[in-house]
């Protein structure tokens, strides 16, 4: 089982190699849920210019299950909570219990 941290590392490795080191994980973004972590992630010189020329779009947020450290693409054509909704409905219901925080 990955803790945050793993997972974190996971996802801004993901990062990295599909932006080729352009973008960045949003820390303040990321959400929890019991099976794992949906990371967001931007451009950096958006994150520090602030200019709507630097921003990604089309930018995917990825879950990171921590059972397994599956890497998975949600989407952008609808909120992500669409897209973790279709997840939960693959996954065993104990999977599904109490958030941990580990």
């Amino acid at each position: 089982m990955l803790t945050f941290e793993q997972a974190r590392t996971l996802a801004e490795c993901w990062v990295d190699v599909v932006t080729r080191s352009t973008a960045t994980v949003v820390d303040e973004a990321t959400l929890t849920r019991p099976y794992g972590w949906v990371f967001f992630y931007q451009s950096k010189k958006y994150l520090e210019t602030g200019a709507s020329r630097e921003v990604l779009a089309g930018n995917a947020p990825i879950l990171v299950d921590r059972f397994g450290g599956e890497i998975r693409l949600t989407g952008t054509a609808y909120p992500v909570e669409h897209y973790l909704a279709e997840y939960e409905k693959t996954l065993p219901s104990a999977r599904l219990g109490n958030i941990i925080t580990s």
